[in-house]
């Protein structure tokens, strides 16, 4: 279930797959993929497609995005991200947090929902 708040347009700095998280890049009005638990993640990809670098892309800051998980992740859990922007549990207080699980995942590539709670 999505139930998106506020959200931006940017462009692409990087190629950035649906439903995943993303993060500030270099140049005025873009973003990248996240892809480091120590990225200052900032929302979530709303596009229905792949985004390829150099296209605009719909970034959701708050409410309650769609996301795919990068492992199998428990409800309630706090979320950052593995290499490939993907949603997995936060495993230590110094990780940048993009939500809380409002679904758990069995596996990597499942999509849940998390509620955005930027950390």
């Amino acid at each position: 279930m999505k139930n998106s708040g506020l959200i931006k347009q940017f462009i692409a700095a990087t190629a950035i797959p649906k439903n995943r998280v993303v993060k500030l890049a270099a140049g005025d009005n873009e973003v990248a993929l996240a892809t480091d638990v120590a990225d200052p993640l900032i929302g979530v990809s709303e596009e229905p497609q792949d985004i390829a670098a150099g296209q605009r892309i719909d970034v959701t800051f708050s409410g309650i995005v769609e996301v795919e998980a990068g492992a199998a992740l428990a409800k309630n859990a706090g979320v950052t991200v593995d290499a490939q922007g993907r949603a997995v549990a936060s495993a230590a207080g110094t990780d940048s947090t993009i939500g809380r699980a409002l679904t758990a995942a069995n596996a990597a590539g499942d999509i849940i929902s998390i509620e955005i709670q930027k950390g």
